[in-house]
């Protein structure tokens, strides 16, 4: 669990960072700078597919992310608390940066809704997955 947090309070982290766009080439980034905008989006997925995988091989919801639907994306948050009944989420400065009205910064849901959720979107990746894997054999 311990290393959880750790990758936890490393993607919030983020939330602090100020990006900088560099647009080398006309109309593409190919920058290396790592406070660059796209290069810290792909930070940040990769530390949340890394909570991912830990949360679904501890059996927690520590870690994983939660969606709320925002204009043309969503917010997202990431689950920085498991209690009996609720968890704490905590906002996740990704992307367009959105954040739920109901939320704000930080907020607790019920751990039911919570569970339900993140078993939501396990199927569905698990669904496209096999899709795409079918498609490409």
């Amino acid at each position: 669990m311990k290393t959880i947090e750790t990758k936890i309070k490393e993607l919030l982290a983020y939330n602090d960072v100020e990006p900088v766009y560099d647009f080398t080439v006309k109309g593409r980034n190919n920058s290396t700078n790592p406070l660059d905008f796209d290069n810290i989006m792909k930070t940040q997925e990769n530390l949340m597919d890394e909570l991912k995988t830990l949360a679904r091989a501890n059996n927690t919801l520590l870690g994983r992310t939660m969606r709320f639907p925002m204009a043309d994306s969503y917010a997202l948050y990431v689950v920085t608390k498991v209690n009996k009944t609720t968890v704490e989420v905590t906002w996740v400065k990704w992307c367009d940066a959105w954040q739920d009205d109901r939320l704000g910064y930080q907020g607790s849901l019920s751990l039911q809704y919570a569970t339900q959720n993140i078993k939501g979107r396990d199927a569905l990746d698990e669904l496209f997955s096999r899709k795409k894997a079918e498609q490409q054999s």
